[in-house]
């Protein structure tokens, strides 16, 4: 112990500048993120959730390089320390001057907002496990591996590139478009990650076997950059239904068409709808559908696989994209449709041959959690959810009040949280979700390294003065007084991942009439 605290007063003494500069950069972000209300990053947070974590990688490599593993002529080898002592030293290091100081802010901003530190000490230390995982680890990993920071800084620049353009590059408008939050994909990657650099740092720390350690670094990101970019997206519902398993269901046709809202049948693309339904729920049972794997097989073996995940930009390139949806949508028993929205050229290749639709989709059951309701404006404290208020705001394109409705949470929002309005019946009741809005700043949007969740919904008034007609998805406000704001969490219970097989169809005897938007 005595020899470890010694390395560690020494790696302190030469490299405190450098830890300093990390240390502001995190008071940097975490005043930014204390006085943040908002889902939305502004610049410079974003930036810092990026600088901040190839800083403290860079300190961890410094400290690393200071009697490094890789070569034979270092002077410290005359003098052997012995590894236990010598990397304790590194680790002890790694606590002080990143896991501490990254625990004392994140303290500080969940404090801030009105949540108890010791209260939240399950979230707080998951956090510091994520950062273990996915910086401090792999950093220590990479460090031993090489013989000089150069080296270091060259090899973390090209695995950083290479992860942000696998992820869709830091400045996504909409994250949430490429993957669901429910799925483990990430938290899978992060743990192999760790898994291999423990590892290597093992074997180099132990025996300094560097040619065994550098091949177990490369199968590690063999393995995660396979997992995350190749492995199919029924993996990650097949894991879920796994851990929280639900009833056996089925996918078979159905003789009840579905009347289809034409706003889904687009315009400037093919519709199909082929009415089926899901045998097998349980009574009264609530759920969702996931996305569609599908296939289509023609009678000469050709096969045309739908695009499960697409942004905006991409919907129209792609060649078709299927679904299953209720119509109407806001009813439980409304009949079913698998909606199929198809490229003119492929579907014209398509309409007139008898086709086989193959897939499999993954159903997720909820339960409804308790609703907590509020003021406008006001605040309150929604089970399951976290801390939420709601007030009046200004409209970005125009002078008119929105409701702004913002929750935020130590651990993970929910993946649907409604949020109902209520005007003492002076129009209906109607609901909205919450969301992570699209951010429209330059810089990269990332959050990862907050403490809070957090998701808004904005929700539009009606002034009398200005009133040319009636919306029932609007507050009046001279009916403020009366308005009162509900937030309800949905509850994942189970998963199941449905397969269907349907047979001998023909395309054209399933076609919607476009949405003509004149």
């Amino acid at each position: 112990m005595k020899l470890a605290l010694h390395i560690f007063r020494k790696d302190a003494r030469r490299l405190w500048p450098a830890a300093a500069i990390s240390i502001v950069l995190l008071a940097l972000l975490m005043q930014a993120d204390r006085w943040r209300f908002d889902s939305i990053v502004n610049n410079t947070e974003g930036w810092l959730n990026l600088v901040l974590p190839l800083a403290w990688a860079c300190l961890l490599a410094l400290t690393v390089l200071e009697e490094p593993l890789s070569g034979e002529r270092h002077f410290w080898l005359t003098r052997p320390h012995r590894w236990p002592a010598l990397l304790s030293a590194k680790l002890l290091f790694a606590l002080a001057f990143v896991h501490l100081p990254k625990l004392i802010a994140d303290s500080y901003v969940v404090a801030a907002h009105g949540f108890s530190p010791a209260e939240c000490a399950a979230q707080l230390l998951g956090q510091q496990a994520m950062l273990a995982a996915s910086v401090t680890l792999p950093a220590i990993a990479i460090a031993v591996l090489v013989g000089s920071f150069t080296h270091f800084v060259m090899l973390l620049f090209a695995i950083g590139l290479g992860g942000i353009f696998a992820s869709g590059g830091p400045f996504r408008t909409m994250p949430l478009m490429q993957r669901p939050v429910d799925y483990l994909r990430p938290e899978l990657v992060i743990a192999i990650l760790a898994m291999g650099a423990i590892a290597v740092v093992a074997i180099q720390y132990r025996g300094r076997k560097l040619g065994i350690a550098r091949g177990v670094a490369l199968l590690t990101a063999v393995m995660a950059g396979g997992l995350y970019g190749y492995a199919p997206e029924s993996f990650d519902y097949r894991m879920r239904a796994a851990l929280h398993p639900a009833p056996a269901l089925g996918l078979r046709l159905s003789g009840v068409k579905a009347a289809v809202t034409p706003p889904y049948a687009a315009a400037n693309r093919d519709t199909i709808a082929v009415p089926v339904m899901l045998t097998g729920v349980p009574q009264g049972a609530l759920y969702h559908f996931g996305p569609v794997d599908l296939t289509i097989q023609t009678k000469d073996g050709a096969k045309y696989r739908s695009a499960s995940f697409a942004y905006y930009g991409q919907v129209s390139q792609s060649l078709f994209r299927a679904g299953v949806m209720r119509f109407p949508i806001d009813l439980e028993s409304a009949p079913l449709s698998q909606l199929q929205n198809f490229d003119a050229a492929l579907y014209g290749k398509l309409k007139g041959e008898h086709v086989r639709i193959t897939g499999r989709m993954p159903v997720i059951f909820f339960r409804m959690g308790e609703t907590a309701w509020m003021p406008l404006p006001g605040r309150t404290l929604a089970p399951g959810v976290g801390h939420c208020s709601a007030d009046f705001v200004e409209g970005p394109w125009s002078a008119k009040s929105l409701v702004k409705v913002l929750c935020e949470s130590p651990a993970n929002l929910p993946r649907i949280t409604r949020v109902t309005i209520s005007t003492g019946g002076v129009v209906p009741e109607w609901q909205q979700v919450l969301a992570d809005n699209a951010n429209f700043n330059d810089g990269p949007h990332w959050t990862w390294l907050s403490p809070l969740d957090r998701a808004k919904a904005f929700l539009h008034t009606s002034d009398p003065a200005t009133r040319q007609y009636s919306y029932n998805m609007e507050i009046p406000l001279e009916s403020v007084d009366k308005a009162r704001i509900g937030i309800t969490p949905e509850i994942p219970t189970g998963y199941s991942l449905v397969d269907f097989d349907f047979r001998d169809l023909l395309l054209t005897d399933f076609a919607v009439k476009p949405y003509d938007r004149r």
